[in-house]
């Protein structure tokens, strides 16, 4: 009769989801180096405060995300550059 060896491939799968369940713990935990890296800090250092400058209303902002929707809509903007700006503008609106 055969041993109850595992084979390689099923020890590879095996050690491959403890890695990964130990790094959603430490993800959850905040601590783990994918987490430093997606958010771009550690834990030690001070998180970056809100700009004090000038808010624009929401109705300055609706009215600058339709010029920007227009100018990619004319094809000045690439999907890239239109996707981040208009996620700054979204940002910035104000729920009451």
């Amino acid at each position: 009769m055969a041993t109850g060896r595992s084979s390689f491939a099923k020890r590879q799968r095996d050690m491959a989801k403890k890695a990964r369940a130990e790094a959603k713990r430490q993800k959850r935990l905040g601590r783990g180096e994918l987490y430093e890296l997606e958010h771009g800090r550690r834990d030690d250092e001070p998180a970056e405060t809100p700009s004090t400058g000038p808010s624009l209303s929401n109705d300055e902002i609706m009215a600058k995300v339709e010029e920007l929707h227009r100018r990619y809509d004319d094809g000045q903007l690439d999907l890239e550059a239109f996707d981040e700006q208009r996620a700054t503008l979204m940002a910035q609106i104000s729920v009451d």
